[in-house]
C-alpha cells in the first residue's frame, strides 16, 4: 500500500510550475474552469500552479499564501474532484473542507467558496466516462450522481492515502523510459483505480451540514443582490430587508460562507471591480473617476485600502494596464 504524502511539498521546486503575483493571472491558470477570485487579505499574492494532463484527464496543483474568495463555472463535460493538503480549511458550496475530504463536484457545476489560510491542493478534472465505470462497482452508485452541484466526502483514510500516492507517482517529474513505452498509460490506470476504489466504497452522501448550506444559500442570494449594486450606494440593511432576514444572521452566513463580514466583503468587490477596470488596455479611464464611480468618496483612504489590498497604487495599476504610455 503507498504511503500518505503531501503532493505539493515540492511545488515550488517543480520545474512546470508557474509562480503567479496577480489575483487576475490565477483566474485562467486552473484547468476545467473559468474563475473569478477576490483577495480577502492585504498583501502580495504568491501563488503557483502545476498542470499534467493525459487526454481529457488533468491535474492542476497549486498553492497560495493567502485566502481567496474563489468562484466560477467548472468543466461542463468533466467530473472535479478536489484533494488538500495537511493544513487546508476551505468552506466550498457550503460544505466545509480539510485534508480528511473529498471536494466531489458534477459537471458544469460552481465552485463558490473561500479558503482560510495558505495552502495547497490538488484538483483532478475527470471523464465523466471515468465515473459511470464506477458506478456499477458503487454499493451506492447515487453516491457518484450528486442532486446537488457540490459535496465534499470524508472516505476511507487508508483509501485516500493510496490516491495521494497515485497522484504524486502521476505528477512527480521523471523521465519516461525508452524501455517503458506508454508509461503514462500506467500511470493514469494506477490512478484511476485508486480513485474507483475510494469512490465505489463511499456511503450515503446524503448527511449535509443543514445549517452550512443554509448560510451558503442566504450568502449567495446577498452577494448576487450586492453584485447587481456594486455602482449604488447600497446598506447591508438594505440587503437584509430584500432577503428578510436578520443583519446578525447575515453576519453568520457571510462569515461561514465567505470567511469575511458582508459589509467587507462589499468593500472588495468594489476594490477588485476598479482594479479590473484599471488594467483594461485602452480603457481612458482616470483613478478618481472610477473610484468615486464605485463609491469611494474619500480618495486618500481609497488609496491606502487598495495598495493595502493589492500591494500596488492604483495609479501603478493604470500606469501597467496603458502600458505605461499615460
Amino acid at each position: 500500500m503507498g504511503k500518505e504524502v503531501s503532493v505539493n511539498n515540492a511545488l515550488l521546486a517543480d520545474p512546470d510550475a508557474v509562480r503567479i503575483n496577480d489575483v487576475d493571472e490565477l483566474n485562467h491558470a486552473v484547468s476545467g474552469s473559468n474563475l473569478e477570485i477576490v483577495q480577502l487579505r492585504p498583501g502580495i499574492l504568491d501563488a503557483a500552479i502545476a498542470h499534467r494532463s493525459v487526454g481529457d484527464f488533468s491535474i492542476d496543483r497549486g498553492t497560495v499564501n493567502l485566502p481567496l474568495r474563489v468562484r466560477g463555472g467548472l468543466d461542463p463535460r468533466r467530473y472535479g474532484i478536489g484533494v488538500f493538503d495537511p493544513g487546508a480549511q476551505a468552506t466550498y458550496n457550503g460544505n466545509q473542507v480539510d485534508s480528511s475530504r473529498l471536494l466531489y463536484f458534477m459537471p458544469g457545476g460552481e465552485l463558490d467558496g473561500f479558503f482560510k489560510e495558505s495552502y495547497g491542493w490538488t484538483s483532478l478534472v475527470v471523464p465523466a466516462q471515468w465515473i459511470e465505470s464506477m458506478c456499477p462497482a458503487s454499493r451506492r452508485s447515487e453516491a457518484l450522481h450528486l442532486r446537488t452541484e457540490c459535496r465534499t466526502f470524508r472516505p476511507d483514510a487508508k483509501k485516500l492515502a493510496e490516491l495521494r500516492f497515485a497522484i504524486e507517482s502521476m505528477v512527480t517529474p521523471h523521465p519516461i523510459s525508452a524501455a517503458m513505452p506508454g508509461e503514462s498509460d500506467w500511470l493514469v490506470a494506477a490512478l484511476r483505480n485508486a480513485l474507483g476504489e475510494l469512490l465505489s466504497a463511499l456511503d450515503d452522501p446524503f448527511d449535509k451540514e443543514f445549517r452550512a448550506l443554509a448560510h451558503f444559500s442566504t450568502a449567495r442570494r446577498a452577494e448576487r443582490y450586492m453584485r447587481e449594486r456594486m455602482d449604488e450606494p447600497l446598506c447591508i440593511d438594505d440587503v437584509c430587508i430584500n432577503l428578510h432576514v436578520s443583519r446578525r444572521y447575515l453576519e453568520y452566513s457571510f462569515n461561514d460562507a465567505f470567511g469575511v463580514s458582508p459589509s467587507r466583503y462589499l468593500r472588495l468587490m468594489r476594490l477588485h471591480a476598479v482594479r479590473r477596470c484599471l488594467k483594461r488596455p485602452g480603457a481612458g479611464t482616470t483613478v478618481t473617476s472610477e473610484a468615486l464611480r464605485l463609491g469611494f468618496n474619500h480618495l486618500s483612504l481609497f488609496s491606502v485600502q487598495y495598495k493595502k489590498t493589492f500591494g500596488e497604487s492604483p495609479s501603478a495599476t493604470l500606469w501597467t494596464g496603458t502600458g505605461g504610455t499615460s
